[in-house]
């Protein structure tokens, strides 16, 4: 505790004339007090202002003569502090009389002139436990005076930013040992009582988290984190040597990091204890932030100390001060007030924190130094007991209300039960007359499908058909006029010009028949693929129907769109076998991927026109066979697929052609046929702007 004070010690400075004299030498005999506190006539010190001065600078004339008396007249707080203190000891008793100077900082080097030799000691309580001079238990420096002996003694305080005018420590050994270790041994006590106290805490820690994972109540976890706080301010000198060392600054910053928290925990442990959200709502909002305002002052605080800017300190810890006044009138108000409407949460809190409250004025008066953890330990059993018994009644009232509530919930499933009969029913006689809807529908679109690819099939043949009709017409006409010339040639009795004659009209009827063939042939292969698909799987030549869909799609846009030209370039290999396949279902496939060639080498085309570019559409359609499969590729160079929708155009319904040119259902159809009807497979492969490339994979047999 005397180390914790210490940092908010005042230097009370007066300035007073230089001087070059030591003080009055301070005599000791063996009758000296157990300790005693030099008089300000017999010390001096030196605040040097600066970062530090080394020990063979000051005994220099330059600062041996700015050594002073403290008075308790308050002067300036100087920005920048480095303290150095010097004092004289003499034995008076006939014998040697071994005494001890008290550290109470986190280092002081002590240095002692004894013959004209400077000897130097270090101890402190932020200095290893291996490198402490003297007692290293108490931070005590030993040193034997021979009789009639006297001394010239050095310490350096270090950057103390304050002192309150109270001398250099000097101890009795004989009485201290005495008091510490033989009559008292309050060493010993001391760490059995923090130990004990530490490990109590530590099971009331474990003890409320358990309570919190069980419950979920926050009143639990908040009082744990009160409980590692409390932890922590006890242990903080076993962790100042074990985390910090000599690295005093980070030691400071745990040590006040944890005081600020631990106050803070403190504030919301009030609230959920004492219920203030549900008794006091305006306090509630009211203490949460003064939580917060305490955590920024604190670390306020805590930057401005260690900066040595003390005005913005005084005025921050005066406005800190103020707070804290209005948060104690708070809380005693609140708590009268719980006790008046006899709250056992607040008479309970009375009778664990006053023992607590009042040990330090005990321990003062009847100096039982375990008074303070024992009053600890009753302030964290009872409020631990009072958390059981509010866990207790939790687990009833939790069991309570649950059992209303499952009562209320079995109230509300039985009505919800008829209601969602009703209402299944209804639902399935909506779903049965939707389903019969969507299959009619369904059905509606795949035959508007197979429609939509009779329609691009008979307008390809209607273009192939055009051509040997056209021949028959001529050479109808041809013939009938050669007809006429032979009557006119017999009436005039030319028989050779009748001969001849008659072999161009023979010639003629040969061609006639030879076209009327050919129309023949297209009209029995149009019955052929519009009619329905019998299922049956018959061997077919791919390069005959390969090359058959494609004349027949490009002369069906050709009808459409008399300005559209395309190059069709075709890589059929030679003596592939032949395939197992319903030659229905795999034209219908064909004529759809050369459909959708043909229209995106069209679109592009309608783009280049704008662009002037000079962009030629070509199809190209290879056949190969790779081991046991068969591959038709078609590759164009239209506008190929963007790779957000590639995912998506075998889709049902998925269409980029505007409203009215596609059903969506083209690609769909077509990979159901290849894969699942024929086991084979329909890849795709694209680049935007470059064209697309769809293949085939048929197996042999």
């Amino acid at each position: 505790m005397k180390r914790i004070l210490l940092c908010f010690l005042l230097f009370l400075t007066v300035p007073v004339f230089a001087q070059n004299e030591w003080p009055e030498a301070f005599v000791m005999d063996n009758n000296a007090n157990i300790y005693t506190h030099l008089p300000n006539r017999n010390w001096q010190y030196i605040n040097t202002g600066e970062d530090s001065v080394a020990f063979n600078n000051v005994i220099k004339p330059e600062y041996s003569k700015r050594f002073k008396e403290q008075t308790n007249k308050i002067s300036n707080i100087k920005e920048k502090a480095h303290i150095w203190v010097r004092f004289r000891i003499k034995n008076a008793a006939k014998e040697p009389l071994i005494f001890t100077i008290s550290v109470y900082n986190e280092r002081e080097d002590v240095y002692i002139n004894r013959k004209n030799k400077w000897e130097h000691f270090v101890t402190g309580y932020m200095v290893p436990w291996s490198k402490r001079s003297g007692i290293k238990s108490i931070d005590d420096i030993k040193y034997t005076l021979a009789a009639g002996e006297e001394i010239k003694i050095y310490a350096n305080l270090g950057d103390v930013t304050f002192i309150n005018g109270v001398g250099p420590k000097i101890g009795n050994y004989l009485k201290v040992v005495d008091r510490y270790y033989l009559s008292a041994p309050n060493y010993a006590k001391d760490d059995v009582l923090s130990f004990g106290f530490f490990g109590f805490i530590i099971f009331a820690l474990i003890f409320n988290l358990f309570f919190y994972y069980v419950n979920r109540e926050k009143v639990y976890l908040v009082f744990a984190f009160l409980l590692f706080f409390s932890a922590l301010l006890i242990a903080e000198n076993v962790l100042s040597s074990l985390l910090f060392g000599e690295y005093r600054m980070g030691y400071s910053a745990f040590l006040a990091a944890t005081i600020i928290f631990f106050i803070i925990t403190f504030i919301h442990t009030l609230r959920y204890f004492f219920r203030i959200k549900i008794h006091f709502p305006g306090w509630d909002k009211f203490l949460i932030y003064f939580s917060v305002f305490v955590g920024v002052t604190g670390f306020a605080e805590f930057i401005l100390f260690i900066n040595n800017w003390p005005i913005p300190l005084i005025v921050i810890g005066i406005i800190t001060a103020l707070g804290f006044f209005v948060f104690f009138i708070a809380a005693i108000v609140m708590i009268i007030s719980l006790l008046r409407k006899k709250d056992k949460e607040a008479r309970l809190f009375v009778i664990a924190a006053m023992p607590f409250l009042l040990s330090p004025i005990i321990a003062a008066i009847i100096e039982w130094d375990w008074i303070f953890a024992a009053c600890g330990m009753w302030t964290i059993l009872v409020l631990s007991w009072g958390m059981f018994a509010r866990f207790k009644s939790l687990q009833i009232e939790n069991a309570r209300a649950a059992l209303e509530k499952e009562e209320e919930r079995n109230r509300l499933i039985a009505q919800q039960n008829e209601l969602l009969e009703q209402q299944v029913a209804e639902r399935t006689a909506e779903l049965q007359h939707s389903l019969e809807n969507l299959k009619q529908t369904q059905a509606q679109l795949i035959q508007s499908e197979k429609m939509a690819s009779l329609g691009e099939l008979t307008a390809g043949i209607a273009h192939e058909i055009q051509n040997p009709l056209n021949f028959v017409n001529n050479f109808s006409d041809v013939s009938v006029e050669l007809l006429q010339e032979l009557k006119e040639e017999v009436d005039n009795g030319d028989l050779t010009e009748v001969n001849a004659i008659a072999d161009d009209v023979i010639q003629n009827l040969e061609k006639i028949a030879h076209h009327g063939r050919r129309a023949d042939n297209i009209v029995k292969g149009m019955l052929q693929h519009s009619r329905s698909s019998s299922g049956q799987k018959e061997p077919t030549d791919i390069n005959i129907l390969a090359d058959e869909f494609l004349r027949l799609a490009y002369h069906g846009l050709r009808a459409k769109d008399k300005s559209f030209n395309a190059e069709m370039i075709t890589n059929f290999s030679e003596g592939l076998p032949k395939v197992t396949i319903i030659s229905q279902d795999v034209g219908r496939v064909l004529l759809n991927l050369f459909n959708n060639a043909f229209y995106a080498t069209q679109e592009k085309s309608k783009q280049s026109q704008l662009s002037g570019n000079g962009y030629k559409p070509v199809i190209t359609v290879t056949t190969l066979q790779k081991e046991d499969v068969i591959q038709i590729i078609i590759k164009d160079n239209g506008i190929g697929i963007p790779p957000e929708i590639k995912d998506k155009i075998l889709q049902p319904f998925f269409t980029t052609k505007p409203t009215g040119e596609g059903t969506g259902l083209g690609l769909s159809l077509s990979y159901d046929i290849i894969v699942k009807a024929h086991g084979g497979t329909l890849d795709i492969e694209s680049q935007p702007a470059e064209g697309a490339e769809f293949i085939i994979t048929l197996p042999v047999s």
